[in-house]
């Protein structure tokens, strides 16, 4: 996490005085008609692409959504797990709407407003015997390098655990697909597109590891976005429009209320 670190000083220093300005990016956003918005199109079900090769999933739906709701277009900026904070720091978007966890390291260098949540498990073949996450002793798990998962799993699993980390989700797919890894550990949403994706692999739950509120990331020192955000997101929570996108691609219902409350 010391990269995000180095990530925002360097990008601090590229602005220069111009930094200090005020900054009112959503002025720019409207004034130009469109949003750029990143997203990552290797994590399914929050992004991916369908079979006419076109963007899909929940993360692209709210992106749409929102877009749509701030009467401009939306841009889709490609981003991976572990380049949306240098993307949003460094200009090449306005927004992150990407399985983004929200964490303290993340929220020293970006803000956050929360729009979903992410339950982080660790799942894999039918065959493997891992019920808890005291059975990953031994075992090889796939995790996405740096991310939620990879911390967590640190943290939680067994000394002796094997954690095989990938640069993104589509390496660490790849790699429990073809035996690479034992098991992986990600968003329930996603074992759920695999293990419909791929019925030959019998694909389980094994066992739960966090559940993590997921947040909207904007560049620090824009108050008039977040502040716009915000109502966005509590109007998409009590009109129930953000939780049928959930319900579609995760199967449960969506309940941002202990979230919206802690968020500032």
């Amino acid at each position: 996490m010391k990269f995000l670190t180095r990530v925002a000083l360097a990008a601090t220093m590229a602005l220069g005085v111009a930094g200090v300005a005020k900054a009112d990016l959503l002025a720019d956003i409207k004034a130009k008609g469109e949003i750029a918005i990143a997203i990552d199109l290797g994590a399914p079900p929050w992004g991916m692409t369908d079979a006419n090769l076109k963007p899909a999933g929940a993360d692209v739906e709210v992106a749409n959504k929102l877009a749509a709701d701030l009467g401009v277009k939306m841009k889709l900026v490609e981003v991976t797990g572990p380049n949306r904070v240098p993307f949003l720091l460094t200009n090449k978007t306005d927004i992150v709407i990407s399985s983004f966890a929200i964490t303290p390291e993340r929220a020293k260098v970006v803000d956050f407003v929360p729009y979903s949540v992410n339950r982080l498990i660790v799942f894999g073949p039918k065959g493997v015997e891992i019920k808890s996450l005291e059975d990953l002793s031994g075992k090889r798990v796939g995790v996405v390098r740096g991310n939620l998962q990879d911390t967590e799993l640190t943290k939680k699993a067994p000394a002796d655990t094997k954690l095989v980390r990938f640069d993104d989700d589509a390496t660490t797919i790849t790699a429990l697909m073809s035996g690479q890894v034992d098991a992986m550990c990600a968003p329930y949403g996603m074992y759920l597109t695999l293990a419909e994706r791929y019925p030959a692999k019998e694909l389980e739950p094994k066992a739960d590891v966090v559940q993590q509120p997921l947040g909207i990331g904007l560049r620090q020192n824009e108050p008039e976005l977040k502040a716009w955000l915000q109502d966005w997101v509590k109007k998409g929570a009590a009109d129930g429009s953000l939780s049928t996108i959930f319900e579609k691609y995760m199967g449960a219902k969506l309940d941002l209320t202990p979230y919206l409350a802690e968020a500032k």
